[in-house]
Order: C-alpha cells, then structure tokens, then sequence
C-alpha cells in the first residue's frame, strides 16, 4: 500500500512539474515572439519563399550595375558652365542644358538609391529568416531561447 502512496505523490509531482514547465514555456514563447515582432517591423517579403528572395536579389544586383553604370554616364556628361556667351538666349540656352543634364543626373541618383534600398531590404529579410529560423524550428527557437 505505500509503494501505491508514494507513486501517487510522484504522479502529482510529475503533473505539476509539466504545468509548471508548460506555463513558463508559454510565457517564453509569447516574449520572444514579441521581441521577434518588434525587431522586424513591416516585412514585405514576408510571403515569398527564400529561393524566391534570393533570385529576386540577384535580379536587383544585376539591374543596378546597369543603373549605376547610367549614373555615372549622366555624369560624366555633365559640362561646366563657360559664365556669360554674350547674349540672354545663349546663356538661357546654357542654363536650359545644365538644368536638363543635373535633372538626369538626380533621377539616375534616384534611381540608384531604390535598387539599393531594395537590395537591403531583401538582405534584411534573407538575415531576419537566418537569426530567427523558418517553419517549426522557428518555434521551437522561441519556446526555447531565453
């Protein structure tokens, strides 16, 4: 009769040691899912799938050595001011050039600036995936890590 006794205890013991365990594996599942929401902020590659990510991070690399090489063209067509060509439509005539080639020069800029800005954001992406982990490791990683 007291083996029955003491194994009843156990059971007890073992039921509230995996209640307990459970309530603090939810509470570190819930923190570290909050922590990961803060930390990636709006995602809009979330959706796709890595190969996905990464084919389209080749994409933007290839296009902007393209758009880059445009940037610099547009600058190096770029021509000094010669100051005062004697006569109002001249000088007109050259601030209608300049102005026309500092326009190209700043959508090349532009255009620049997005193919790196997307490029960082499929990089931040592909590294979110990296620290956090996809699928039922993702989860495991938060129920887990402290």
């Amino acid at each position: 009769m007291t083996s029955r006794r003491e194994s009843g205890r156990a059971t007890g013991s073992v039921l509230f040691l995996l209640v307990l365990l459970s309530g603090v594996g939810a509470w570190n599942y819930h923190r570290n899912w909050t922590i990961e929401q803060q930390a990636e902020g709006h995602r809009p590659y979330q959706s796709y799938s890595v190969a996905d990510i990464e084919a389209l991070h080749a994409a933007y690399q290839g296009e902007l050595n393209g758009v880059e090489a445009k940037f610099d063209a547009e600058k190096r067509k770029r021509v000094r001011p010669q100051g005062d060509r004697g006569s109002i439509s001249g000088n007109v005539d050259q601030f209608a050039q300049t102005a026309a080639t500092s326009k190209r020069i700043r959508a090349a800029a532009a255009n620049v600036s997005v193919q790196r800005g997307e490029i960082a954001e499929l990089e931040r992406e592909l590294e979110l995936r990296a620290s956090f982990g996809e699928g039922a490791m993702r989860h495991v990683k938060r129920l887990t890590s402290i």
